[in-house]
């Protein structure tokens, strides 16, 4: 495959008095003839160029970085160091920076990190941060620092694990969403969430990480967003699932601070966005939370009696988004909850009137089993939003759906992206409503296609054509204007739907109780 970077060595003859070639010249023949045309230096290329020239007898390595209409040279060193090529691939999240050091010669990963994003110091939502950079002007620098101090320390991380100084890569390759590129640039990232909704810019190519005040001596491409809700990490998922380029239709799903999904094929490709994420992940309760140690993780009901588990294997403190999808899939399973999400206090003792609340629970841990010493529950208000939220999701995919003039069975495959996905028990999801009750086999789930994006561009610059197609076919819905969208979530409120024909694999299980 072609790299996105390449390191070329080349032996040149050096110039004297009748062959007074300049040096740049005399590198760029070399490099036409093996193979690189039209390669720009930039000048501090220039200015260390010589001196290495000499010392190495004009046996030299460059090191080159693609960029559709040319090469730039980034690095000059003395001799042949082409089995040393190394570069980056970048999940830039708004939660978590996920960083790949990727051996450019072997074509694999020789080391991840990860790291909370900086940002969350500024709120844990995007429009909590955007909100605070238009308070205060120097707020953006201030946002902006903590992004680049993020990525110093998976620098860091990185080269003690494998001793390689990862800050002289080439090339590091970031898929992120809109805002996130916009918080990095320094741009006014208001442009992308408030009307007329039209982002600085949504493919700002190729930049040096000086730039950005980034201690690393090589170029940032940011993977172009499709629109200013469709980011980068998006384009990125979609170039490693090619189901645009077949007959079929294909669905992809990304849920994390937002729910992003694409459906099409190789004549049409439709996407659209919705605010899904943190409530899928738990926030919809009082005790919900992200996952982490004491958080109830599954939950199952066996001969009337409610088990879970909890990360790290100690006292629950709280319920993330898997723990919830199990409760109420294995409640509507075992009658504890109808079709309409309504607790049955008739069908448990753990289902109980709670004075204070007025209204009734489910308890999943009691008070003195708990880690904060207070009874763990999911209320039936709990439930109803949820439900509002899961609703939401399913009626992207079935406004997309009737959009694409297509019905689940013409779906041939759905890609699961994000880590709701990924620890999500999917006949749990589907069970209440999130996803439809396609044949299992029918769905992937995959932990970060955001990150193997950058690493498939990185090792395979010709993907690039497919951004370029995309950026120019996709068509994105703005589901607020399709007239029946509100009736269609209505219907999607249910456990799992209305129309249970809709689920049938789903319907038969309840059959049998």
């Amino acid at each position: 495959m072609k790299r996105f970077s390449e390191k070329v060595y080349i032996e040149m003859t050096p110039p004297i008095e009748e062959d007074a070639m300049s040096a740049q010249k005399r590198i760029s023949s070399a490099l036409e003839e093996a193979g690189f045309t039209n390669v720009k230096m930039p000048v501090h290329i220039l200015q260390k160029m010589y001196n290495i020239c000499l010392d190495a007898h004009w046996k030299i390595t460059l090191t080159l970085v693609y960029r559709e209409e040319d090469w730039c040279a980034v690095e000059v060193e003395a001799g042949d160091t082409t089995d040393k090529h190394y570069a980056l691939a970048v999940d830039y999240g708004s939660t978590n920076i996920v960083m790949q050091l990727l051996d450019m010669n072997e074509g694999k990963v020789l080391a991840q990190a990860r790291e909370m994003n900086g940002q969350f110091e500024y709120g844990s939502d995007i429009l909590t941060r955007i909100t605070f950079t238009m308070a205060d002007p120097a707020n953006m620098e201030k946002l902006q620092r903590v992004t680049v101090e993020t990525y110093h320390r998976l620098f860091d991380t990185l080269t003690k694990e494998t001793g390689v100084d990862v800050r002289k890569c080439p090339v590091m390759i970031l898929a992120g969403n809109t805002t996130m590129m916009h918080f990095l640039l320094k741009l006014d990232a208001r442009t992308v969430f408030f009307s007329p909704f039209a982002p600085v810019t949504m493919d700002p190519g190729w930049i040096w990480g000086s730039d950005v005040g980034m201690d690393f001596g090589g170029m940032l491409y940011f993977i172009p967003s499709i629109s200013n809700y469709i980011g980068g990490d998006i384009t990125s998922g979609l170039i490693t699932l090619d189901f645009y380029k077949n007959e079929k239709v294909g669905m992809f799903f990304d849920i994390g601070t937002n729910g992003e999904l694409v459906m099409g094929n190789n004549q049409w490709i439709l996407a659209g966005a919705g605010a899904a994420g943190p409530a899928l992940e738990g926030y919809v309760s009082r005790f919900g939370m992200r996952a982490q140690d004491g958080t109830v993780d599954t939950v199952k009901i066996e001969d009337g009696v409610l088990k879970y588990t909890t990360i790290g294997n100690v006292k629950p403190i709280g319920i993330c988004g898997s723990g919830i999808i199990d409760l109420l899939a294995q409640m509507r399973l075992n009658g504890w909850m109808n079709i309409a999400g309504e607790l049955q206090p008739d069908a448990s003792d753990s289902i109980i009137y709670h004075e204070e609340e007025e209204q009734y629970v489910v308890v999943y841990a009691a008070a003195e089993e708990s880690g904060i010493g207070e009874m763990l529950y999911f209320s039936q208000n709990d439930i109803k939003m949820y439900l509002e939220t899961k609703a939401a999701a399913f009626t992207m995919i079935d406004c997309l759906m009737q959009e694409g003039g297509c019905t689940e069975e013409d779906i041939d495959h759905c890609y699961l992206s994000g880590a709701f996905s990924a620890h999500s028990n999917l006949e749990h999801a589907i069970t209440i409503g999130i996803f439809p009750d396609l044949p299992r086999e029918r769905y992937s789930a995959i932990a970060n296609t955001s990150l193997d994006g950058a690493r498939t561009l990185l090792l395979n610059r010709e993907k690039l054509a497919d951004i370029r197609w995309l950026l120019e076919t996709v068509y994105c819905v703005q589901f607020a204007s399709i007239p029946d969208f509100l009736i269609r979530m209505y219907a999607a409120k249910f456990v799992p739907h209305t129309n249970m024909e809709r689920f049938p694999i789903i319907a038969e299980k309840l059959k049998r109780g």
